[in-house]
């Protein structure tokens, strides 16, 4: 059988609830806004590097969304909309999380699903390379500032009489953390060691952020703050999204018809992760359910890793955002 098959749908009603999906123009951003938008939010924050992409997103969610889904609670009073963050630009990171700070009374979930998968070394305004700093360091930098909107959502009134739902603060991952190698864990300084282009390794890039993140969200549910957050990992399988557009077009169709998901199976992983109040504080999730990681996430060395990369990245974003210190003293 197709475990695809097996997933089950999520399904809460969120009327009276913010949530945000960074990346939320196509993909698993998109299919994943059509599922939340089913279920009746009071605002769906679309957030999008390119504000036109977003809008015809937007329209699109209008059109589509609810239409397939089972329990038919669209009634019109969702706010659709489309907030610009460009998670290649700290800057713009800032930028978003000030306008939440200053727009909204809460969050109920943040889905950090924005992502990239560079084929070459590429270095973003900020001095790092992109992929390192739009799936990690800009991923931790948006976590960080939202943290105390998350907090303080839960000690909020739940909108909906019966329907307890915790904040939720979720990052995307990928089982590709399995063969991660991070050949620069023994370096003294790990991010500086993956932002040295003699040391890049394009094939190691992509898994090797993805692990970080993993490891990162552990840490990161260790703050008191979010005691009271539900903090994981998603990992939503192997899905036929844009995400590897500069791969070669044979190569890329040969993964999605060997092993793609479709991207609305893909998305009831992101559902179950942000819906569920009993997943345990930093956990990995696939397949709809809590599930081991694997390789460097459990070698010997892997606490010794893990604390470094905190101390490393912690002095990155203190520097950009020093708000948000309190948040990496764990």
């Amino acid at each position: 059988m197709n475990k695809w098959k097996t997933h089950p749908e999520t399904v809460v009603d969120l009327t009276g609830r913010t949530i945000i999906i960074t990346g939320a123009n196509a993909g698993l951003g998109f299919e994943s806004a059509k599922k939340f938008y089913a279920m009746n939010p009071a605002r769906l924050i679309l957030a999008v590097r390119t504000v036109s992409k977003g809008e015809a997103a937007k329209k699109r969610l209008v059109e589509e969304g609810g239409k397939a889904a089972p329990h038919g609670t669209v009634r019109g009073e969702t706010s659709v909309e489309v907030w610009e963050v460009d998670m290649a630009s700290f800057e713009s990171v800032r930028s978003f999380a000030k306008k939440c700070e200053a727009e909204l009374e809460r969050v109920d979930v943040l889905v950090a699903n924005a992502g990239v998968y560079g084929m070459g070394w590429t270095v973003t305004k900020d001095g790092w390379e992109t992929d390192l700093q739009t799936n990690l360091l800009s991923t931790f930098l948006l976590a960080g500032l939202m943290a105390p909107l998350l907090a303080r959502a839960a000690t909020l009134p739940q909108p909906v009489e019966g329907v307890t739902l915790k904040p939720h603060l979720v990052f995307s991952v990928s089982d590709t953390h399995y063969y991660a190698p991070l050949r620069a864990s023994n370096k003294s300084n790990i991010l500086e060691a993956l932002n040295d282009e003699a040391q890049y390794v394009q094939a190691d890039r992509y898994p090797d952020t993805k692990l970080m993140e993993i490891l990162m969200a552990q840490e990161l549910a260790k703050n008191s703050l979010l005691n009271d957050v539900v903090v994981c990992s998603v990992n939503p399988g192997f899905c036929r999204t844009e995400l590897l557009n500069d791969m070669p077009n044979a190569f890329r169709n040969f993964l999605d018809f060997i092993i793609g998901v479709p991207v609305e199976k893909g998305a009831r992983t992101y559902m179950w992760a942000s819906l569920h109040n009993d997943i345990p504080p930093g956990a990995y999730t696939s397949g709809c359910r809590v599930a081991n990681t694997r390789g460097v996430t459990r070698s010997k060395d892997v606490d010794r890793i893990k604390a470094q990369l905190w101390k490393e990245m912690s002095a990155i974003l203190v520097k950009v955002a020093p708000e948000t210190e309190v948040i990496w003293k764990v």
